[in-house]
């Protein structure tokens, strides 16, 4: 978009219309309003931070969002207000009771629904001019969309080196975080190089004996959420290749190199 084009300002119905009356998705239609100066008007509060050019890229973009429970359920939140134009969701799982402490899908009215299809309701009640596609399988089960970015939502330590070893396969990076008790991980992976799911043993259970409490959840995907977003509108990952840990009891984070060959398990 030319720097010199003034902005105008409009609601979610003009882009609506223009989309019906074109033939193109909502998201194409959005994308291409922006490049020639026609904004959303919810997204004017992103100015600042993330400039008409961008906005648009991230309207292009796409992403598979694997996991929409606690991690996944906030990155879907993040997102769709962040303006991603099209969010792949893949989870084969119900919400359940025992979901509700930390996961912002699971709520009275949405128990033992399938969390892809939660996650589109969501996303529709917050941003008409985006698009969830719910994929409601396991992510071993598919071949691995097109997209931009994955993002690993997965919970514990199970499938994530064949999640990263697909997308890398694929040379797309992949955006990953966990939580054991009030500790944080997040690190960003690109094609061929280490990542988290290296260092972490596929038989852990520390999320089930540790807990899961919603302020960690929240906070790792709000990072992994940052990290995705610079990754979709060009700019360099703050996490590439390193493991960012987060101890919010005692409010400590240190970061460690992923390339270094440091000798742990998490």
């Amino acid at each position: 978009m030319n720097a010199d084009i003034p902005l105008s300002y409009h609601d979610d119905l003009f882009f609506l219309d223009r989309a019906a009356a074109s033939g193109r998705t909502v998201p194409q239609e959005v994308a291409s309003a922006i490049e020639k100066g026609e904004m959303p008007e919810r997204y004017r509060r992103n100015a600042s931070t993330i400039p008409p050019a961008d906005q648009a890229r991230l309207a292009r973009s796409r992403v598979l969002l694997v996991g929409c429970g606690g991690l996944g359920g906030h990155v879907l939140e993040y997102l769709v207000r962040a303006g991603v134009g099209t969010i792949l969701a893949c989870d084969p799982d119900r919400i359940e009771m025992h979901n509700a402490n930390r996961q912002l899908l699971a709520a009275t009215g949405t128990m033992g629904r399938p969390k892809v299809e939660a996650a589109k309701d969501r996303a529709a009640e917050i941003n008409s001019l985006i698009r969830v596609v719910p994929m409601e399988a396991r992510f071993q089960d598919e071949p691995l969309p097109a997209v931009d970015a994955v993002i690993d939502c997965l919970g514990g330590a199970a499938h994530r080196r064949e999640l990263q070893a697909t997308a890398s396969a694929a040379k797309v990076p992949v955006i990953s975080a966990g939580i054991a008790g009030w500790t944080a991980l997040i690190s960003t992976t690109w094609p061929g190089e280490t990542g988290l799911a290296e260092f972490m043993n596929d038989k852990n259970g520390c999320e089930l004996t540790q807990g899961i409490p919603s302020p960690a959840v929240g906070f790792a995907a709000a990072l992994q959420a940052t990290e995705a977003i610079r990754i979709l509108i060009g700019r360099i990952p703050a996490l590439r290749g390193s493991l960012l840990i987060a101890d919010l009891a005692e409010m400590r984070f240190s970061t460690v190199s992923l390339q270094t060959g440091l000798d742990f398990t998490i």
